[in-house]
Parts: C-alpha cells; structure tokens; sequence
C-alpha cells in the first residue's frame, strides 16, 4: 500500500510539475508575440509617417541623397521584420533577431529622416508626419523592452 501511495504522490507531483512548465512556456510565447506584434505596429505607424514627411518634403521641391537613403533603409528594416514575425513560427530565435535587426534599422533611418529635415528647417511642416513616426519609434522601443523584460 505505501508503495502505491510514494508511485501516486511522485507522478501526481511530476504530472503537476510539466503542467506548471508547459503552461509557463505558453504564456512566455504568447508574450513574445504580443512583444513582436506591438513592434510591427509600431514601425507600421513609423513608415506611414516617414511617408507623410516624403510627401511634404517632395511637394516643397526638397530632394535630399541622405532622405532618399533613409526611406529605403526604412523600408527594408520594415521587411526584415515582417520577415522576422514569420520566421518566428517556425525558427523562434533567427525570428527574434531579424525583427529585432529591422526594428534597430528603422530607428537608425529616422534618425537620419529627423535630422535631414531639420537640416532642411522643415520641421514645422513636417511636424504631423514627425509625431506619427515618434509615436512609432515609442512603440517599437516599448515592443522591445516588453519582450527583454516581459510585460512592462
């Protein structure tokens, strides 16, 4: 009898314990996923308002190498990371690099995007488009922590 009852209590402990692990391993993916999904977001709101302040500058005549260099810098850390959030379902961490990798590309583009207009003394005429692309960089940044340090 105490045979059965040391076998039950170890496999009820056992079962128990990879229940706890395994509800644990979801609950951590579906936070990296909220962690990408939220820096897709945001790089989305960041390419939609570098593309207002494409619009503004052309319209005023402004064409600057540096500018035209750092939309398509945007543009293909944008891809890398929708790349990225696809590869993460079946490579988790080469997933996780190429959205962290375009995340930092698209921070660096607006950067240069910033100070290009800025150079130019078109910030008030781009301020709509620079908000957009602030509030995406926060979001992008915010998405990246979340998803160091978990829920922020």
């Amino acid at each position: 009898m105490k045979n059965r009852s040391k076998l039950f209590a170890t496999s009820l402990i056992i079962f128990l314990s990879i229940g706890i692990f395994s509800v644990a391993g979801v609950l951590q993916a579906a936070e990296a996923d909220h962690a990408c999904q939220a820096m897709v977001e945001g790089a989305k709101q960041m390419m939609d308002g570098n593309q207002k302040v494409m619009e503004i500058m052309a319209k005023k005549g402004m064409k600057d190498q540096e500018l035209m260099s750092a939309e398509m810098m945007m543009k293909q850390g944008y891809d890398t990371m929708l790349q990225g959030q696809q590869t993460m379902a079946t490579n988790n961490a080469e997933g996780t690099a190429m959205v962290q990798r375009g995340g930092k590309m698209m921070l660096d583009a607006q950067k240069t995007t910033y100070s290009v207009v800025e150079k130019k003394g078109m910030v008030t005429e781009c301020s709509i488009g620079l908000d957009s692309c602030t509030y995406g960089e926060k979001k992008i940044k915010e998405g990246a922590l979340e998803w160091f340090f978990g829920s922020v």
